[in-house]
Parts: C-alpha cells; sequence; structure tokens
C-alpha cells in the first residue's frame, strides 16, 4: 500500500517555547485513518512506524527524499520505494 508523505515545517508555539523551527514527517495511509507524525531530529533520520507495537513500515530521510519499505509478513522487509510526490507545508 502506498504512503502520502508530507514534510511539515513550523509552528509558532513551539518556535516561541524552544526557539527551534520544527519540522515534522508526516505519513499517511490512504483509505484507513493510520498516520504517524514523526520530528525531524538528524539529516539523515531513518525510523520505523508502528501500529499495535507491529512494525509496518521502515523509512529514511535523507534532508530532501524520503523512501520507505514494508514489513512483509515473512518478517523481512520489501525493496526501497519512493512515494509519487512530496507535498510540503508551512505553518505559522
Amino acid at each position: 500500500m502506498e504512503l502520502e508523505i508530507t514534510l511539515q515545517q513550523g509552528g509558532m508555539r513551539e518556535f516561541e517555547r524552544t526557539g527551534i523551527y520544527p519540522e515534522y514527517l508526516i505519513f499517511h495511509r490512504p483509505g484507513t485513518r493510520s498516520t504517524w507524525r514523526i520530528k525531524i531530529r538528524n539529516r539523515p533520520q531513518e525510523g520505523v512506524l508502528k501500529s499495535k507495537g507491529k512494525i509496518l513500515y521502515e523509512y529514511i530521510f535523507d534532508g530532501l527524499e524520503c523512501s520507505y519499505r514494508k514489513m512483509q509478513e515473512k518478517g523481512n522487509f520489501s525493496e526501497w520505494r519512493k512515494p509519487d510526490g512530496m507535498s510540503l507545508e508551512n505553518r505559522d
């Protein structure tokens, strides 16, 4: 199943509190209510997306592009995939 990925930048409340301009990756699985919001702390950054304690996806973000792969039933991962497009959202 294809993931929709958004790079979200900004957020005045957090900037005012910490002085850091926050950035997040938002992963959404269309047709479901599954959404993950991951704070970007490093570039490159990698991690996993879980649901109910089970790993569903692994991702890597290099600062410009994001790739992911899905956990298969056998316990191994599929090939790396890039989304069709990545949205950018700026917040005040």
